[in-house]
């Protein structure tokens, strides 16, 4: 019984999880629900309690009336319980203000009753209701307490007993007002340390969360971190003699892209260029790009004649299919240049256009674009690849790119198109000026901000 009781008391002062809309979990919300739960009970107590009394007193009206009102103060909790906080008050107060009228009525304003009001009145500021229903209900507790005063001045007790029993009844009701007033307050107090301390708890647990985010994130920048520097690594240094001369940017963008290039001999006569621009981003696409460009540098894959694009491009697409790689695809510009024909052989698959400049003796700068109709590699099994071939003379430079260097989101959220790009690298070319340098700076300066938002990979070749 004693466990039941404990048990019973307990489940006052909390709240289940989902009971109630969200708005009810709020730290006054739930101070003022819990609250509630006892303070219906002291109710429930105090109509019981006087039950007795009157029927002590063999005042047997009194003790009906308030035998009738403990039911309705029990489903005034139960009420409560269930979540009609302002129904449940408004029965209440409707009930307690009519037992007191009728209390000063039949014994008259010695007996004390009319101060329960005050009590009415204080716990009103516990409530999380709006202010005008505060204001409502405090100015019909205030008209009944003088509306009560006034009429007991004016008239005599319906019943009237004993002046002992009245002082009694009077001194009574002030110790019993004084100890729910206390109760309210020390009650509230409780609610009020219990909710701040869960309150704390779940900052805790917060802060927490997010120590473990930030160290999670740390942990990911630093694998991030790793992963750029191994795809620079495989990077080839840039050659600054011969009759190729080779010079690049790779500028990462914020997140870890799936960009990479390469050039290398195939043998004496011929000279593989490379560049592969992975699909999404992240350590996956650039692990991806890596192992594309070591197998190509490496030139390991089987049966393979890695002086034929189509060749390269159709292993490679048998090598690295989406399905096998989370779904990843990549497009490739993949050409030869054969330093004794000096014919470029070149395939592109789903990658943009090569630029070809070609300085004539005005010093005007002829463009041609390199591409050939490829589908990605990766995408589909069995693509069948073509190839084209173009000539090269001596100045020519060759510019091998990724899409990241011109699909640059402007600041009046226009985009600047593949037309616009070509056109300003044949400007700055007949200008004599740096091409790649000038071009990132340009590309910073039309971005709507300075970070860019891919990879900016651009190769140059000259040849002599």
């Amino acid at each position: 019984m004693m466990a039941q009781i404990k048990n019973f008391l307990r489940s006052l002062s909390e709240i289940p999880e989902g009971k109630f809309p969200p708005s009810h979990y709020t730290p006054i919300s739930r101070r003022s629900i819990n609250w509630a739960n006892f303070a219906y009970i002291a109710a429930l107590a105090w109509v019981a309690i006087y039950a007795l009394v009157f029927s002590l007193l063999k005042i047997y009206v009194l003790a009906i009336i308030q035998s009738f009102a403990i039911p309705v103060y029990i489903a005034v909790f139960i009420l409560h319980r269930k979540g009609y906080f302002l129904f449940a008050h408004f029965i209440d107060a409707s009930l307690t203000i009519a037992l007191n009228i009728l209390l000063i009525f039949v014994l008259g304003w010695e007996a004390g009753f009319q101060y329960v009001m005050i009590v009415l009145s204080v716990t009103l500021f516990y409530t999380p209701w709006r202010a005008i229903i505060k204001v409502c209900l405090i100015g019909t507790y205030l008209i009944t307490y003088f509306c009560m005063y006034f009429y007991s001045l004016s008239t005599s007790p319906l019943i009237a007993i004993d002046p002992i029993y009245l002082k009694i009844l009077y001194q009574t009701n002030i110790m019993l007002v004084s100890t729910v007033l206390a109760f309210v307050v020390y009650i509230y107090y409780k609610m009020a340390i219990k909710s701040d301390k869960k309150l704390f708890a779940e900052h805790q647990k917060t802060m927490t969360a997010l120590k473990e985010r930030d160290q999670l994130l740390e942990q990911l920048n630093n694998e991030l971190s790793e992963a750029a520097d191994y795809v620079k690594k495989i990077l080839p240094q840039p050659l600054t003699e011969g009759a190729i001369r080779t010079n690049w940017r790779f500028i990462p963008s914020t997140s870890l892209g799936g960009d990479a290039f390469g050039y290398h001999k195939v043998d004496e006569e011929n000279f593989a260029l490379y560049l592969i621009d992975v699909s999404g981003h992240g350590v996956g696409a650039a692990l991806l790009s890596a192992s594309v460009i070591n197998v190509i540098r490496s030139q390991s894959l089987p049966k393979t004649d890695f002086k034929d694009p189509v060749q390269v491009l159709k292993a490679l697409n048998s090598a690295f299919p989406s399905d096998s790689n989370k779904d990843m695809f990549f497009t490739i510009w993949y050409g030869v240049f054969n330093t004794n024909s000096r014919e470029l052989t070149y395939a592109s698959a789903g990658h943009p256009p090569a630029i070809l400049c070609n300085e004539n003796n005005s010093c005007e700068c002829n463009i041609n674009l390199l591409k050939t109709p490829n589908f990605v590699v990766g995408g589909i099994e069995g693509t069948n690849y073509v190839k084209d071939k173009c000539k090269i003379f001596e100045g020519n430079t060759l510019y091998i790119f990724s899409d990241g260097v011109y699909e640059v989101e402007k600041s009046d959220g226009t985009t600047w198109s593949y037309n616009e790009f070509v056109n300003y690298i044949k400007q700055v070319k007949t200008d004599g000026k740096a091409v790649m340098d000038r071009l990132y700076d340009y590309v910073r300066r039309k971005g709507k901000s300075d970070n860019i938002e891919d990879d900016f990979t651009f190769l140059e070749v000259v040849f002599g």
